[in-house]
């Protein structure tokens, strides 16, 4: 079983994000329990916590939707790939994309734009947040592809 729609049929009483992701990594279907952060057009954290091992856990980022800046792009992927990181997915942008499509990485984002952000320390880690109006825990588990984002509290036996 290597797809949402899979889990989906499995386990359906599994909330998945409402929210219509691309993917722009070389790692189509990715999965693994979940760091989250609150962004606020600022990656200083996700740089931050993308360069400590990651174990292949799956960062998932409170971008609110911004359009303004990326949040993650070619460097910091590759220092995700480096320390053991599954994926990140992000309610936000990315840039770097011709580069992205290439790292053995599954990123997830709503958009892409050329601009960095600031890097202000801005944002936390490990705090509960919202995206749609699904609710996610630090420790949760996510599953994710093209087809879409699925949350579980614990991991999923899959076959």
């Amino acid at each position: 079983m290597n797809s949402t729609p899979d889990i989906s049929d499995k386990f359906p009483d599994l909330k998945f994000l409402n929210i219509q992701f691309k993917s722009f990594g070389a790692i189509n279907f990715f999965y693994g329990q979940i760091v989250t952060a609150i962004c606020p057009e600022d990656n200083s954290k996700i740089k931050k916590i993308l360069n400590e091992p990651g174990n292949k856990k799956v960062l998932i980022v409170d971008g609110q939707a911004s359009f303004k800046v990326a949040l993650l792009g070619d460097l910091i992927a590759d220092a995700a790939v480096k320390n053991n990181w599954s994926g990140v997915i992000i309610n936000g942008c990315v840039r770097d994309v011709e580069v992205l499509k290439n790292i053995d990485l599954g990123i997830l984002a709503i958009g892409a734009v050329p601009r960095k952000s600031e890097k202000l320390e801005r944002g936390s880690l490990g705090e509960d947040i919202r995206i749609g109006d699904i609710r996610i825990s630090d420790g949760n588990w996510v599953y994710a592809d093209k087809n879409g984002v699925i949350i579980s509290e614990k991991e999923l036996e899959l076959d």
